[in-house]
């Protein structure tokens, strides 16, 4: 019989292949989670066909394993469609009777249909609790707990969690042990328990390692990314997403979408406007096709606020979207993201209401995170000892959830509102040392809020997306008269100062033309009035031309380009002249990281005149973390390197020293599984290149001590 070979997935396609309707249910029936917790999409969607043609009904028993692990991978709403094709439920097996149904309530929580999850929930438990079995009381009792969470009762979640975990240990089920820890990671994280929740997924990562369907590993790794951003650790919850998102696309699970966003939140928070914004639209794109819910209310109100300075109106519009949509984890995120981009445009009024309600809505969730920033925007839009107070309030909820980030924030919000500049800049510098770049003034929040500490009348970025600020403000497309006026300033803030020739600006402009003199003189002429609209300077002030050459005069244009290489030359011969550890020259080596908003011209990457810089801009900032990370090792700051050494094996991840040195670095931190992970990691890496990797024991063994005498 097809069932009986030694590997139940190769059972249930060799049934798939003979199109047996009936091996294919033994084989999911018989083997179940064994089957369905390796299986991949594409064999899954053909069994249902081979089981049940055509749409058709199905026993409960299938319909139930079948719309599950669906589930598992994210396809919620096509686990949506098998449920109901159980044809005999009223004489199905109870338990198979109560796994349908707190399956069914599982993927209509996913989707944002609080109320059916509900009534579904509810009739599991009653069905599961009439059996005593524990795979179904497990099942029954995590649909209630995702349940209460949807409506915001937090005890009665964690209660229905932690029954969920009794029944799924006496069970044996690894993997709804798996998803019990993760969800209670992700619980955690939402009230700023974040060390609660490594602890809960670190449990659930070294589950993932007895076999689970990738899309699980990769929820897993999503959730825990979101932890250590609330940590601060920007540039591992970076790593554990870009791990997820392979994870999610090579298993072709809609979970994808989960990760992307999960990009789109740690780039916000870390100042990445251009890719934040990159992140959201494609985890929107995502999401709109899987009917998630879950990823496409908080991408949308994402987008809103990484969009408020460079597309104002399409801010609005999405902010009002969001809070348009149902919610299958509340209104915080809306609710924020509203405030804040009524802030950014001056609306106060509609900001301080918004803001009122995301309190209200956070203590409804206890989100600590979501209320210290609600209160937070409140603060910012009150006047007198009210706003100290709630400053001081938010202050007191990050410093409970070890936020760091959060908490830096906190005290430039009130070093601003004291008008204490020392220890605002001194904030400010606490948020370069965990990596938060200086782009973040572009996304709708409190730092946005705060505004840069200077600013030129002019400011052209090019780290990122391409953008023009006069007075603080974009300039609007409509300005800009043609797409080749936006290119000739691309091109000199690419030159940094240094004159280009009109010959050679002409041919990079209409590389197949001859005789386009008059034509540059329209874009220089337009360009004049882009950057000095009121004709308040000489024509000569901020864009100086004559007969043979073209340049910015960088002496009254703040272009970013420049900024961040003269700070970071300054930055590393200042560290490379000293002993390397002196801590104002790691200051300036945060600081020129921190510069480090993006890569050149994001949103131009084919251009041939862009390839080079991009190229040398990427070298220096690399360089700035390799050296900044050195430094951080020899004062003995190990903790403080890891992020570092990590960001450089993303960016660079055939960096063996790199490697070595985060191997190290965590094994001082006693982070001993995240030791064997970045080890496994490193020695992929290695056998990418067909080079030999240094054993574990090598790299931690004390100096002078072999590796054999730490066994």
């Amino acid at each position: 019989m097809t069932t009986h070979l030694r590997d139940p997935r190769e059972a249930l396609a060799r049934a798939v292949d003979d199109l047996d309707a009936a091996a294919v249910a033994d084989a999911i029936v018989e083997h179940g989670a064994q089957v369905l917790r390796s299986v991949d999409l594409a064999l899954l969607r053909r069994a249902a066909e081979v089981v049940a043609p055509d749409g058709g009904p199905m026993t409960t028993a299938v319909a139930w394993r079948i719309g599950y692990a669906f589930h598992q991978t994210g396809s919620f709403t096509e686990a949506l469609t098998v449920y109901p094709r159980a044809h005999d439920v009223a004489t199905a097996r109870p338990v198979d009777r109560a796994m349908l149904l707190s399956s069914t309530a599982s993927s209509q929580w996913a989707t944002g249909d609080t109320a059916g999850a509900r009534v579904s929930a509810d009739d599991a438990l009653v069905e599961a609790q009439a059996t005593r079995d524990d795979g179904a009381l497990t099942h029954a009792w995590v649909a209630q707990a995702l349940v209460c969470a949807a409506e915001g009762d937090r005890d009665a979640n964690h209660v229905a969690y932690e029954k969920a975990l009794v029944s799924a240990r006496r069970a044996g089920d690894e993997l709804a042990q798996m998803r019990i820890h993760n969800n209670l990671g992700s619980s955690a994280t939402e009230q700023g328990h974040y060390d609660d929740a490594l602890a809960h997924l670190d449990e659930a990562i070294a589950l993932a390692e007895t076999g689970v369907p990738p899309a699980v590993k990769a929820l897993a790794l999503i959730t825990r990314s979101e932890a250590l951003l609330g940590l601060g650790r920007i540039e591992e919850c970076l790593a554990e997403l870009h791990l997820a998102r392979d994870l999610a696309r090579d298993s072709e699970s809609p979970l994808l979408g989960l990760a992307v966003l999960g990009l789109g939140d740690a780039n916000r928070v870390c100042g990445n406007a251009t890719q934040a914004a990159t992140a959201y639209r494609q985890a929107i794109a995502i999401a709109e096709r899987a009917v998630n819910a879950q990823v496409l209310v908080p991408a949308i109100a994402g987008l809103a606020r990484a969009l408020v300075v460079d597309d104002v109106d399409e801010a609005q519009g999405l902010a009002k979207r969001a809070l348009d949509q149902p919610a299958a984890l509340g209104q915080v995120e809306p609710l924020l993201a509203a405030g804040w981009v009524c802030l950014a445009t001056g609306d106060r009024t509609s900001a301080g209401e918004f803001s009122r309600l995301a309190v209200r809505e956070a203590g409804r969730r206890q989100d600590s995170h979501g209320m210290a920033e609600a209160l937070e925007l409140q603060a910012l839009v009150t006047t007198g000892a009210r706003a100290d107070d709630l400053l001081d309030e938010a202050a007191t909820l990050r410093r409970a959830a070890c936020d760091p980030i959060g908490l830096a924030t906190n005290q430039a919000l009130r070093a601003r509102a004291a008008g204490d500049h020392l220890s605002e800049q001194a904030a400010r510098r606490r948020l370069r040392a965990l990596g938060v770049r200086d782009d973040a003034s572009r996304i709708a929040g409190p730092l946005q809020a705060l505004g840069r500490t200077e600013r030129a009348r002019v400011s052209i970025r090019a780290l990122g997306a391409f953008a023009v600020l006069v007075d603080g403000e974009p300039v609007a497309a409509s300005a800009w008269q043609s797409r080749k006026s936006r290119d000739a300033l691309k091109i000199l803030a690419g030159r940094r100062g240094r004159a280009i020739t009109r010959e050679a600006l002409a041919d990079h402009l209409w590389p197949d033309s001859d005789g386009s003199g008059n034509r540059l003189s329209v874009v220089l002429s337009t360009l004049r009035g882009v950057l000095d609209p009121g004709k308040e300077h000489p024509s000569d002030h901020y864009l100086v031309a004559d007969r043979e050459s073209v340049r910015l005069d960088t002496d009254h244009v703040e272009v970013d380009v420049v900024a961040f290489t003269h700070t970071a030359a300054g930055a590393l011969r200042a560290v490379r002249s000293g002993d390397g550890t002196d801590l104002g020259a790691v200051e300036e080596l945060e600081r020129a990281a921190a510069m480090y908003t993006g890569h050149y011209l994001e949103d131009d990457p084919y251009s041939d005149w862009t390839v080079s810089l991009r190229d040398e801009l990427l070298s220096t900032s690399l360089e700035v973390k390799r050296e900044l990370a050195a430094a951080l090792v020899a004062r003995d700051e190990r903790q403080r390197a890891i992020p570092w050494l990590v960001g450089l094996i993303a960016d660079d991840p055939y960096d063996e020293p790199s490697h070595h040195e985060l191997v190290l670095a965590l094994h001082h931190a006693r982070r001993h599984g995240e030791v064997r992970r970045a080890h496994r990691g490193y020695v992929a890496r290695m056998a990418e290149l067909g080079m030999p990797a240094t054993p574990l024991d090598s790299l931690i063994a004390p100096p002078g001590e072999p590796p054999a005498a730490r066994r």
